[in-house]
C-alpha cells in the first residue's frame, strides 16, 4: 500500500472501515447494543409517515424533511441495509467532495480525517441519519465562496433535515450574504410548501424541542453529574426521547444554555455583519458557529461529533485554515464521546465515577475547542496565502 497515492490509500481506508461498520450494524461483529436507531426509523416509516403523518412520539425531534429520508431508507431493499445504503451514499458524497477539494488545494487532511472517522465515532456514522444533513452542510460550505446562492439553498435543505446546517451560512462573506439568504429562503419556501401539501402537522417537532431539558451528555448536565457523585439529590430520567438530569436548578441551567447559545451566535453574527471576518475561510467561520451551538445545546448526543468533524474535515482540506487546533480537540472529544456512548452509557446513567470521569474529559475538550473557536472570530487574522492552483473553501 506504500506505493499507492495518498488519495488511493484514503479511499481504501474509507472502504475498509465502512465495511467494518456495516458488519457491526448487521450484528456480525460484536459491539455495544445502544448504537442502532434503524429499527426506530423503520417503525416510523412504515407507520405514521407512510400515512402522511408525523410520529406522535417523544423521540421524534426532527424537522419535516427527515420524514421522506426515512421513507426512502425503508423503501430500499434489505430492512436495515436500506437505511445503511442511504447513509453510506451520503457518507461517500462527503468523501468525494473532500477528495475533490484536496485535489484543488493539494492538502488531503480533510479527506483523511473523513476516511478514518469510524475510528472516532464508531457505528454511529451509519447507524444514525446525521450524516445526511452533514452532507448538505459540507456541500454548502464548499460552495460558500464561489456560489453563495446555491450554498444558502443547500444549507436550508439541510436545516429542514436537522436545523443546525442553517448555521453554516455564517461562513458566507458579508457581500454575498444577500444571495445566500435569498437561496435559503427560496429553498425553504419550496420545502415548506411540499411538506404542507403532503403531510399533517409538519411543524409539530418545534413543540417537542421546546419541552426538552438537560440531556445527560450535555455540557449543562455535567455539573449535576459531578454533584451527584458528591451526594447531591440528582436523578436521571427518560423523558422527551432522551435521558435527562432532573434536580433543583436544571430548568434554570437549561434556560441559561439557550441564552448562552443566542449570545455566542450573536457574537459570530456581529463579527460577520461588521465585516471583521471577510478574510476568514468559509469553513472556519461555519465550524465556529456550529461549535458555539453544540457547546450551549441542551442535548449533546454522540452523533453531534459527526456534524462537527464533517465541518472540521472541510477546514483541514485547506492549508490556510486557522481551525486546526479546534479540529484536533474535537477529534479527541470524539474519542471520549465514543467511550461514553455506547460503552459507558449505562454506567453514566447510574452515576459510576469512572463514567463521569470520561464525560468530564469529553466536556473539557469540547469547551477548550469552543474557546479556541471563539478566538478565531474575536481576533480574526489574515489567512496564509493559498498554494498555487488552490481555491478557497
Amino acid at each position: 500500500m506504500s506505493r499507492l497515492r495518498p488519495a488511493a490509500r484514503d479511499w481504501i481506508a474509507w472502504a475498509v472501515l465502512r465495511l467494518f461498520l456495516v458488519l457491526i450494524i448487521l450484528g456480525l461483529v460484536p459491539w455495544a447494543e445502544q448504537v442502532n436507531d434503524l429499527a426506530i426509523y423503520a417503525g416510523w416509516a412504515s407507520g405514521p409517515l407512510a400515512q402522511g403523518r408525523f410520529p406522535d412520539d417523544p423521540m421524534w425531534q426532527y424537522p419535516p424533511l427527515a420524514g421522506p429520508v426515512f421513507r426512502l431508507g425503508a423503501a430500499l431493499p434489505g430492512e436495515r441495509l436500506g437505511f445503511v445504503a442511504l447513509f453510506l451514499l451520503a457518507d461517500a458524497a462527503i468523501m468525494a467532495m473532500l477528495a475533490r477539494q484536496a485535489s484543488r488545494t493539494g492538502h488531503g487532511g480533510g479527506r483523511r480525517l473523513w476516511a478514518l472517522l469510524p475510528l472516532v465515532t464508531g457505528p454511529l456514522l451509519l447507524a444514525r441519519f446525521d450524516v445526511v444533513p452533514t452532507a448538505f452542510a459540507v456541500a454548502a460550505v464548499l460552495l460558500g465562496l464561489a456560489r453563495p446562492g446555491l450554498a444558502g439553498a443547500l444549507a436550508a435543505v439541510g436545516a429542514w433535515l436537522k436545523v443546525w446546517p442553517a448555521l453554516v451560512v455564517a461562513g458566507v462573506r458579508r457581500a454575498d450574504l444577500p444571495r445566500a439568504l435569498l437561496g435559503a429562503v427560496g429553498a425553504s419556501v419550496v420545502v415548506a410548501l411540499g411538506v404542507a401539501v403532503t403531510s399533517e402537522d409538519p411543524f409539530g417537532f418545534l413543540g417537542g424541542q421546546a419541552s426538552r431539558g438537560l440531556q445527560v451528555e450535555s455540557v449543562g448536565a455535567w455539573p449535576f453529574l459531578v454533584a451527584r457523585l458528591l451526594g447531591a439529590d440528582v436523578a436521571v430520567v427518560y423523558q422527551f426521547g432522551a435521558h435527562e438530569v432532573v434536580a433543583a436548578g436544571t430548568e434554570a441551567v437549561a434556560r441559561a444554555s439557550l441564552l448562552a447559545s443566542v449570545l455566542l451566535l450573536g457574537v459570530v453574527a456581529v463579527q460577520r455583519l461588521r465585516g471583521a471576518l471577510e478574510e476568514q475561510l468559509v469553513a472556519d467561520v461555519a465550524l465556529v458557529a456550529v461549535v458555539c451551538s453544540v457547546v450551549t445545546s441542551r442535548v449533546f448526543s454522540g452523533q453531534y461529533l459527526i456534524w462537527l468533524l464533517g465541518l472540521g474535515a472541510v477546514c483541514l482540506a485547506d492549508p490556510r485554515t486557522r481551525a486546526r487546533r479546534v479540529v484536533h480537540l474535537l477529534v479527541a472529544a470524539g474519542l471520549a464521546t465514543h467511550l461514553v456512548y455506547p460503552w459507558l452509557y449505562t454506567a453514566l446513567l447510574e452515576g459510576a465515577w469512572y463514567a463521569v470521569a470520561v464525560q468530564t474529559v469529553r466536556i473539557v475538550l469540547v469547551l477548550a475547542a469552543a474557546v479556541l473557536a471563539l478566538r478565531l472570530v474575536l481576533r480574526p487574522q489574515m489567512p496564509s496565502p493559498a498554494p498555487a492552483g488552490s481555491s478557497g473553501s
